[in-house]
């Protein structure tokens, strides 16, 4: 019977190993992006929030002054 594969590469692999080994001894990510890329799905960076904002209060705003 074929074994069933748990990841699409090696290198997947090796990326959920570096992960689980970082999570276990506590290790801080190294740069912002890399925690943005382990937030939960729907994560929504600042500056994107920021721009939707400013849509948001210009939708708000009278069409004619």
């Amino acid at each position: 019977m074929p074994q069933r594969l748990l990841f699409d590469s090696p290198a997947a692999q090796a990326r959920h190993v570096l992960a689980l080994t970082a999570k276990a001894w506590r290790i801080p990510p190294s740069s912002p992006r890399e925690i943005a890329r382990r937030a939960p799905h729907g994560y929504v960076p600042l500056r994107a929030m920021r721009r939707l904002h400013a849509a948001a209060v210009l939708a708000l705003l009278p069409h004619s002054w």
